[in-house]
Parts: C-alpha cells; structure tokens; sequence
C-alpha cells in the first residue's frame, strides 16, 4: 500500500508540474484525510467460478454471505445465552464480532481478503445506516406521545434526576481523567451526553422482547425515556451553538427549535389525523400502497436533510413521532415494514459493528481505565432514577428495577459510538472497549430486571389475593364480573350469562350484579400498550369495533327489565403475550369477583379466534396466563348458542344449568356461582354430585371435605326455598374414567349450560391410573379432564354450552388453611340465616 501511495503521489505531482491536472485538482487531493484507497472496477456479481472468477472479489456475494454467517451466528449465540435471559441484542452484536475481522477473519478466507474487504464494506456501511434509520423510525411511529401525559410527574422527576446527575458526574470524570482521542469540551459534552441519556428505541425494543411492556415500571421508563430524548435535542442545539462561539444566543435558539418543531408537529399531525377519520367515514379500513410508499421516501428525505446540521436520528424520530399510532396508519406502516427492518436490515448494522470493532487494540490498563467512565455514568443513573423513585413512593424493589431498567444499552448508542470513532473523536481502542462494556451492561442488567419483576409481581399477585372468591364474596356489595370480549361473536354469550348472573329482584339476599366490558386488542403499531375508558378515550384509539361491543352492552343494559347495576367499558391494546396482566390490573382496580373469558377455539360460528390458527394459539395462552395469575375467580365459557336464549329483554325460555360437582376449590366455585344463578326466575339449577371412588394411595383432605359438604347442603337448603323445580339434586357413582363419562351422559342434554370446576384431585388421581383416557381428555388443560370432556363432541354432539371455573391458584400450608376454612364457615354461616 505504502509503494501504491508512493506511486500514486508522485504521479500527482509531475501531472500538476506538466500542467495535466489543474491547481484545485492538486488542492483537493492534497486536503484529503485518511488512507486513499484506489482499487479497479471488479463489477457487483460474479461470471462464475468456470471462467476462474473469485465470487469473493464480487460485493454482491460478499454482502450476501456476510448476513447469512451472521444469522447463522447469531442464533447459535441465541441459542447458548437464551438460557442466561439475554435479549437478541446482546446475542446479535456477539455474533458480529464473532464473524468480524477479529475472530472468524483471522482465518485467510474470512479475513479482510476474504469476507471483509475494505473496497466492499462501502455497502455494508451504507445498508448499516438505512437499517438504523428505519429502526428509529419504527420505533417513533409506535411511540405513544399520550402515554407521558399519564405519569407526568413521576417521569418528570425520574427522568431529569437520571439524565442530571450522570451527566454531571461523567463531564467532571473527563475533566479529571481525560479520554483518549478527541478533547475538545464540545465532545465531553456529547460524550457524557450519549453516557446519561436513555434511549427510547432502545428501552422499549429490549422491554418488547422482555414481555416487560404491559407493566407500570416500563411506562415509566419510558416516559422518562422520551424526556432523555428531548434533552439530547437540547444538548445537541447548545453544543452547535458552543462549537459556533454563540454561547449566549443557546437560550434563543433553544426556544426557537422546541417551538418551531412543536409547531409543525402539531401541524402536521392534525393534519394526518383528519386523513384518517376521512377514511374512517368512507369505510376504508386498509391504507393503500402508495401512501405507505411516500412515508417511507419522506423519512428518508426527512434523514438526508437532519443529517445535512450532523443530527441523522433527529429528523426520521420527529417524522416518526407526527405520524398517529395504532390504526389504520401506524399499524400498516409497521406491519409491512418492520420484519424486514428487524430481520434483514438490522443484521447488517450488526455485521458493521463486527467489524468496526477492534478488540486486538484492546489493553487490560485501557479497559480499567475506561471503566471509570462506564462506572460513574451507569451508578449516578442508577441512584439518581433509585432515589427518585422512592420520593416519588415507589418501594426499594420497585426502585432498584427502575433504575436497572433506565440502564438498558440497544443499537443506537452503538450507532453513536460508531460516529465517534469516523469522526476520530475516539480511537480505536476506546471504541472497542465502549461497546464491550455495552454489551456487559446489558448482559447484566436484563436478567437482574427480570429476577425483580417476577419476585414483584409474586409478591404483590399473593398480597392482592386477600380471598376474594364468589363462595365468600360478601352479599352487601356489588358483584362485578369483569368480561372479556375478543369480537362481536363473544357479545351474545356473555350477556346471557350476565342476565342469568342478575337475580336480586326476586332474592334479596343476592348482591346486585355490575359489569366491566374489556375489548381485548393485539398491540400493532404501538410500543406501548394501551388502556382506556371507552367513554373517555380522546381518538387515541380509534376502532369501530370498540364502539360497537359498547353499543350492544349499553343496549343489553336499557332495554332489560332487571339491568345490571353498573356498566363500564374499556379497550385494552397490548400483546397477547402480556395482555394477561393488563387484564389482572382491572380486576384488581375493580375489586371483581369474576374474570370471564372466551374460549380460545371457534365453535359453531362463536369463539374468541378470529385471526386464523396464530390468532386461536395467542387467545389459547392468554387464557392459560390469567389462569395462573388471576386476582379472582375466573371462568371460561365454551359457547355454542347460549345466547340464542335471550330475548329483547329477558330470557325468551327457562335455562337450564346444570352443575358437575367432584369436590375441590374450583367446584365449589362452580356450585356458588350456580347458586346464585338460581335466584333467577327464569333458571333452572341441577347438582350432579359424583361419588368419586377413593384409590387406597389417596389421602382424603378432611377439611377440604367439610367445605364441599357445607356447599352442596347450602345448595339445598337454598333451593327448598325456591320450590317450584328450580334446583334439583343427584348423585351418581364414579368408579373409574368411563364410568364418570357414562355418569355425565346420564344427566340428559336438555341443558343450554353446563357449570364444573377446572381441577379435581380426585378425578386427576382417577384418570392418571388410565393413561389412555389421559390422553384422550387432555388437549385443553385449561378445561381440565371434564370441562373438555363437555366442550367435546362426545358429550350432547357438541349443542351444550359449558362454563369452567377456576378459583385462584393457593399456596397454602396446613395451619393457613384451616383459618380459611374457620373463615369459609363464618361467612356461611352468615349466607344461611
């Protein structure tokens, strides 16, 4: 290279001598920095390896090899470090350092010869940046402005203390200790700047694969997120104003930026959310191509132009954050674009972070050193956010996670580090030793966040669970049924099943019955999840069917002759895979009694699936996550034409209920829920008791028995007072698993519903000894042994509805139980008289 530089200088000058090249020529040559590389044409693919044509020199096949190597990498490291809890960020950037030039390059073939020639990295570069630009974008399209406005002052008091202080501490460390490369005061700003700002995009990307996005601690953090945002805007404006020798015009410069950018934002936004309620009022639910088309253009007009004033991120994060998001427009933009941002762009800005760096410039004393740096920014952000949050009455854990969570690393702060070292701010040993230790602290913190978040959400899923179950809910204040819907097919269903719940006209001792309607919604288009009142939501979410689901619920309501007490609605946008807490928190909110959810298969026209398979599996495990941390009880309903028994306004006919009774929590859930079904003068209540044949290896819980013996004479008793045929009373015998199932044909199928408990010692210990039955009633584990059974075919041609009850998990010892069941007899004692 040297001898190619020697050559090439000298025939600079003797062409500038003999007049061949122009002054300005030998002037510009003369003003370029860096190593000039000169190299010839080889083309972009290859002729074949038949005409002795190296594919390797070509950089079409370079380009493509280096993001095969890298998927393949990255889910080798995946799968090994899945186990530790690390996030694909972690994974994806030890995997570009695994097949950069320092590890996987130092073989010949892979080498800078081979996979990483300088003269083909210009692509890889350039693909690098626009992935990144994307990624921004996607990332502020989904961006909920509103979400800050809801916890205003603790992210405002978070937020500045966890920006403030590491800012301050790590600007006076390079004062102290100055960093290697450039040491101008502009840079330790941007550098202490880039050390004390949390990243947005970065914390809600990592808290999305976390399934953290749902909690309180993650709105929180990134509503303190968005406000680290705004004060690198205002770092940057004051910096160029530093850089310019117009210090004192910073204070104007600041108020011009905020107010015009306000303004346009404002603006345009307006703008863009009358666009869409014009195609709401035309009925057009798809975003065309075109339009989708131009955003993206504009985005990376929006990139060139901000990047012109040396700010690449700024402009496509405004351009994202004007955009609405959620449907129509934020949905389709991301739905279309984001897996190939995510799956095909961001692998190659991970390969450029390969092999920009450098870990053979690595030394131990360098490393230590920089350490100090890394330490003071991460321990003031930690116990700036810490304290913050106990002032703000967050207890210790929930202060620990808060500040652990704002220290979360993602792609663009290797973006920022990148930057530095092209600008020669950084040399190449720092650069390295900055993005080792980004990838440690991710790696340390994620599993410490998730460690705290499941010992919180533990702790506090026991201490809400004060045993609030329907057997002993109390008779002198509401009973409130939260109801999930997924569409319009739940609706009839669950009204029927509110009618029969509403009894206390003709049974005083019954407590009025409110309901609390949540329209379940996948998280498209959205970073955060979403949770509204239908009656307060202000367009931010903006679906018909909400509108409609409130419609039917409000009609049910006037037009009943006994309606229920309170009616509230509310729309829930989250991902299926954390929208289970979104639903505990209501009922916790709410003080319900009763969770009830659809059942995740479509039966007969009516279910919760109504997105294909992958819509029924995600239904499918958001019922089986509420089951195991429910506040309450809960029940799953298996529809297949319960609401064909309303009416206009009441029952059209008598229902029929039946009620399969084994013993056990869930069934004596199951029984008072019937019970107070009963007081309905319309509903007709039978209790199928099934004498369960004890195995000699089986320990009879005498207390639990006391309980179920307490609840089916309450039962009777009950239904003496009724009269008239409105409870009937069997018992049958059950000797062995087909013997059960013959027992439950026998009760007849004139039944519109059927009401069982979801687990049974007693039938679990008889079918485990069949392994055979076992197999044959165990598809749906959330049903249990005979809730799938009646939910089958086998049972009344698959014509019977079927409601599934299941109390609250228990972790209780000996002596604890029997202090519920003192309480349980109390509480009964006082229902009876």
């Amino acid at each position: 290279m040297k001898t190619f530089a020697g050559v090439y200088d000298s025939a600079v000058m003797w062409a500038a001598g003999n007049g061949t090249l122009p002054r300005r020529g030998l002037e510009f040559t003369m003003s370029l920095k860096g190593p000039m590389i000169c190299t010839m044409d080889s083309g972009v693919s290859s002729r074949g390896i038949f005409y002795e044509d190296n594919p390797l020199q070509k950089s079409s096949n370079v380009f493509m090899l280096q993001i095969i190597l890298l998927i393949l990498a990255h889910r080798i490291v995946y799968f090994l470090l899945r186990p530790l809890k690390q996030t694909k960020f972690v994974c994806s950037v030890l995997a570009g350092i695994l097949i950069g030039p320092q590890v996987l390059g130092r073989l010949h073939v892979f080498g800078k010869k081979g996979l990483f020639p300088e003269k083909e990295m210009v692509t890889t570069s350039t693909v690098a940046s626009l992935g990144i630009v994307y990624f921004i974008f996607l990332v502020a399209v989904k961006m909920d402005v509103m979400m800050l406005h809801h916890t205003a002052k603790r992210a405002i008091t978070i937020g500045s203390l966890s920006v403030i202080v590491p800012f301050a501490a790590t600007v006076g460390a390079t004062f102290l200790h100055p960093l290697s490369g450039n040491q101008s005061g502009m840079f330790r700003l941007l550098f202490a700047s880039g050390m004390s700002v949390t990243r947005f995009a970065n914390a809600a990307d990592a808290f999305d694969e976390l399934d953290l996005l749902t909690c309180q601690q993650s709105q929180l953090v990134l509503s303190a997120a968005m406000l680290s945002e705004v004060f690198t805007w205002l770092s940057l404006i004051a910096g160029i104003c530093y850089r310019h020798r117009h210090i004192s015009m910073i204070p104007a410069w600041i108020l011009f930026t905020v107010v015009s950018t306000s303004a346009v934002a404002f603006a345009l936004r307006v703008s863009a959310a009358k666009v869409i309620r014009k195609l709401n009022r035309k009925g057009v639910l798809q975003v065309n191509e075109m339009l989708i088309t131009s955003i993206m253009v504009i985005a990376l007009l929006t990139a060139f132009l901000t990047d012109l004033i040396g700010s690449l991120h700024l402009g496509i994060l405004i351009m994202g954050l004007i955009l609405p998001d959620g449907p129509p427009l934020g949905s389709a933009i991301t739905g279309r674009a984001e897996y190939m941002v995510k799956e095909f762009l961001m692998p190659v800005f991970y390969v450029l972070v390969g092999y920009s760096t450098d870990i053979s410039s690595v030394h131990w004393k360098d490393f230590v050193a920089i350490a100090e740096f890394i330490g003071i920014g991460f321990c003031g952000k930690f116990l700036a956010a810490m304290i913050g949050a106990l002032a703000c009455r967050y207890d210790l854990p929930n202060a620990v996670m808060i500040g652990l969570m704002l220290n979360v690393k993602g792609p663009i702060d290797l973006y920022l580090l990148m930057r530095w070292k092209n600008q020669k701010d950084v040399t190449e040993a720092t650069h390295a030793i900055l993005v080792l230790w980004h990838i440690l602290i991710t790696a340390a913190v994620t599993p410490l966040i998730q460690k705290l978040y499941a010992d919180i959400e533990e702790r506090a899923m026991w201490k809400r669970k004060s045993i609030r179950a329907i057997q002993t809910s109390s008779n002198y204040e509401e009973f409130r049924i939260i109801c999930c819907v997924h569409g319009m097919d739940n609706v009839p269903g669950i009204i029927s099943l509110l009618e029969a719940s509403n009894g206390r006209s003709t049974a005083d001792w019954i407590s009025p019955v409110s309901a609390v309607v949540v329209h379940l919604n996948d998280l498209v288009g959205r970073a955060a999840p979403v949770v509204v009142r239908n009656d307060k939501q202000e367009r931010r979410i903006q679906t018909n069917k909400s509108d409609a689901i409130a419609h039917e619920f409000e009609s049910y309501t006037r037009r009943s002759d006994n309606p229920v007490a309170g009616l509230r609605n509310f729309t829930v946008v989250a991902p299926y895979k954390t929208m289970h807490e979104n639903v505990c928190h209501i009922a916790q909110a709410e003080a319900a009694t009763l969770i009830v959810l659809p059942y995740w298969k479509k039966i007969n026209g009516s279910g919760a699936g109504d997105g294909g398979d992958a819509g029924e599996a995600a239904i499918r495990h958001f019922n089986c996550h509420v089951l195991g941390c429910n506040p309450c009880a809960v029940g799953i309903l298996v529809n297949k034409g319960l609401g064909r028994c309303m009416g206009s306004n009441a029952f059209a006919a008598a229902v029929h209920v039946a009620v399969i009774f084994t013993g056990g929590q869930d069934d004596r859930e199951a029984l008072a829920y019937a019970e107070r079904m009963m007081a309905h003068p319309m509903v007709h209540v039978t209790l199928l008791k099934l004498l369960v044949r004890c195995p000699r290896e089986y320990v009879e819980d005498m207390l639990e028995k006391k309980l179920d013996d307490a609840m089916v004479q309450e039962f009777r008793a009950r239904g003496m007072d009724f009269g008239c045929g409105r409870a009937e009373y069997y018992e049958d015998a059950a000797v062995d698993p087909m013997g059960t199932m013959d027992a439950i044909r026998r009760l007849g199928d004139h039944y519109n519903l059927v009401i069982t408990g979801r687990q049974s010692s007693l039938i679990t210990s008889m079918f485990e000894r069949s392994l055979d039955t076992m197999t044959s009633w165990g598809d749906d584990p959330e049903l249990g042994i005979i809730g799938d059974f009646i939910a089958s075919e086998d049972y009344n041609g698959g014509k019977t509805s079927a409601l599934i009850m299941h109390r609250y998990p228990s972790k209780m010892t000996e002596s604890g139980k029997r202090l519920i069941v003192d309480y349980y007899d109390e509480c009964l004692l006082v229902r009876s008289v």
